[in-house]
């Protein structure tokens, strides 16, 4: 992670779960994977955030309570390597970006995340499922103290009605605990030029 000179983290990009079972088609698809895949590979392609951090769901292999049921559930999902992978086209940022494997919704939930999101100044989220994996990851950075971004655009759900719910959630805490942002506004608020 980059330590920017008040020895914070800066502007922390969560990526969650933007795995392949969540693509328009599959099991859990939501309604704009596609289109959030590009918003993401523009705020990395622009390095508009400071620090960016990767999650990826995968069932505990001791789940606790209700999670066995979900596991017993989901097991044709779990045990498909490609469905749990990451999409494609965002796979080479791997290469640069750390990602963290988390067992329930939070990704506040793996320790070296919430470590991390600690030390950022704001934490901005990006990825799948809006109402799921993102909400609970919103409110545990609530919850944390930390300065939520939600990037309302780059957020798909599993329809668009939920989507919207969630801005709204989101937007329900400003100006204390949140932010509600399109990927535009984030990248002008930096200072890129965009095209």
């Amino acid at each position: 992670m980059k330590i920017l000179p008040d020895g914070s983290f800066g502007d922390l990009l969560m990526v969650i779960d933007m795995q392949n079972v969540y693509l328009e088609g599959q099991p859990w698809q939501c309604v704009a994977t596609s289109q959030t895949v590009k918003k993401i590979q523009k705020l990395l392609d622009y390095h508009a955030p400071d620090n960016v951090l990767f999650t990826k769901f995968v069932p505990s292999k001791h789940p606790v309570g209700t999670w066995e049921q979900y596991n017993r559930k989901n097991i044709n999902i779990s045990k498909n390597l490609w469905m749990i992978d990451i999409i494609e086209e965002l796979k080479q940022y791997l290469e640069v970006y750390p990602i963290f494997t988390k067992h329930a919704y939070s990704a506040y939930t793996d320790k070296e995340v919430a470590r991390i999101a600690s030390r950022a100044r704001r934490v901005l989220l990006a990825g799948v499922v809006a109402e799921c994996c993102v909400l609970f990851s919103l409110l545990s950075g609530i919850d944390a103290g930390n300065k939520m971004i939600y990037l309302a655009d780059a957020c798909s759900g599993s329809s668009k009605e939920h989507e919207q719910f969630i801005a709204q959630i989101a937007g329900y805490y400003q100006t204390t605990h949140t932010q509600v942002m399109t990927c535009r506004e984030y990248l002008q608020e930096r200072g890129c030029i965009i095209d």
